[in-house]
């Protein structure tokens, strides 16, 4: 008798970005269309969740690209370690130079909507003002925020901010003096065009490199955390105004925290990335770091790990790392077969319910351990989205197609299993109505 289980969300490897960059930012437009910028001025879209890759640098320098932000599969936004940002309105088939300084760098671009968006750049030096910009009409022209504050010798660390809103962000600030045991964070609650700033002195241990708190994230206006390179795992309850020390994530000796994530659906989700000597781990927590737990990765993520990861909400996210590892959080295939009796055969059944709105599911059977893929296709043959896409053990599972994003008609999925000598493949229609 074959009883089918819930599906359950984890972290999944989906591919291998070609030439295996360091990946810096991340930036998901939705489910299908994602952007990812590297060094060397290397930057690469897919459109079907990162099964395929696109170069897409025409005009872009050969530096470091530091920062994205994308609204779709045509506009996105980058930084480079030079202090620049560029624009392209094609898809990256063309990039044009919207600002640039010289002897800044780019941490991070956010992009609301096509016209108002913020950036977050470094002084050109000590006592001189924290490239804190923010554009009103797409990035044609990129304004100094009122009273932005001043290097005290430090700088912005790549990535290391959140925000609820447009106008509540906090950002994380690097101590570059040896053995430091402070740094800073700062805040607004008014917006980078408001001009009104909070420095907050923030504690930590650091190294002959310094300290830097790599990792914020925030769930709501109060609430949030941040996490240093150097180990150090700090909580606030009043918005950034105090922090106090945290949990620190249970693995014994040191730990290095290098990008954090926070759910706003009232969840309290946050994530965090961890090295930890030569593997990447990540963790969890629910109630602001009193309890940590383990979110598994795959063996592609332990060697590759986050350096960023995007959900677009609590239940679907995208990460990539060293390697060019670019790995799906997500609801993924769950193994129905509740008596271990292995199929003899492949066979891919009709959906259930047919026609759905927006869920429906897919039940498979795999009778050899082989490489298995499914794939949703549109009525012109247009690939939508990957389901499955990893090598699975023989037995009977199921996976589950949310089709909240997709219009209603006519849509394919199709089961492919390669391995050896085998190959076999099947088709079936399902019908969205909403």
């Amino acid at each position: 008798m074959l009883v089918s289980t819930s599906a359950f969300s984890q972290w999944t490897f989906i591919s291998r970005i070609p030439g295996n960059p360091s990946v810096n930012s991340i930036s998901a437009a939705d489910q299908n269309v994602i952007w990812v910028s590297c060094n060397g001025g290397v930057l690469y879209k897919t459109v079907n969740g990162g099964v395929n890759w696109m170069l897409r640098n025409s005009g872009l320098p050969v530096t470091g690209l530091i920062g994205i932000s994308a609204l779709d599969t045509s506009s996105c936004w980058v930084g480079t370690e030079t202090g620049s940002i560029y624009h392209t309105s094609n898809g990256g088939i063309n990039w044009t130079v919207q600002f640039s300084l010289a002897g800044s760098f780019s941490n991070g671009v956010k992009m609301f909507n096509q016209n108002y968006g913020i950036y977050y750049g470094d002084p050109t030096g000590s006592g001189q003002p924290y490239q804190f910009r923010y554009t009103t009409n797409g990035g044609n022209n990129w304004l100094l925020s009122p009273n932005s504050p001043l290097s005290t010798n430090d700088y912005g660390v790549v990535n290391a901010w959140d925000w609820i809103d447009t106008a509540k962000i906090w950002l994380g600030i690097g101590n570059p003096v040896a053995n430091a045991t402070s740094t800073r964070i700062i805040n607004t609650t008014s917006g980078f065009a408001g001009g009104v700033w909070n420095s907050t002195p923030i504690t930590g241990t650091g190294e002959n490199i310094g300290l830097y708190y790599t990792a914020i994230a925030f769930t709501d206006a109060n609430n949030g955390m941040a996490g240093s390179f150097e180990g150090d795992m700090r909580k606030t309850t009043d918005g950034g105004i105090t922090w106090t020390s945290a949990l620190n994530v249970p693995l014994t000796g040191v730990k290095r925290y290098r990008y954090m994530s926070g759910i706003k659906d009232g969840s309290n989700v946050i994530r965090v990335s961890v090295i930890f000597g030569s593997s990447n781990y990540c963790f969890k927590t629910t109630n602001f770091g009193d309890v940590w737990t383990l979110d598994s990765l795959p063996s592609a993520g332990t060697s590759g790990g986050i350096n960023q990861m995007e959900f677009l909400n609590g239940t679907l996210g995208y990460s990539a790392g060293n390697a060019g590892v670019f790995m799906r959080y997500g609801n993924t295939v769950g193994i129905n077969n509740s008596n271990s009796q292995i199929p003899s055969e492949y066979n891919l059944d009709q959906n259930y319910p047919n026609p759905f709105n927006p869920n429906t599911r897919i039940n498979f059977r795999i009778s050899k351990s082989n490489f298995v893929s499914i794939k949703v296709y549109n009525a012109l043959g247009k690939e939508m989205i990957t389901l499955v896409n990893e090598n699975k053990t023989a037995g009977s599972y199921s996976v589950d197609f949310d089709g909240g994003n997709f219009s209603s008609g006519l849509y394919y999925y199709t089961l492919s299993v390669t391995g050896g000598t085998e190959f076999f493949t099947s088709t079936k229609k399902m019908l969205l109505v909403k």
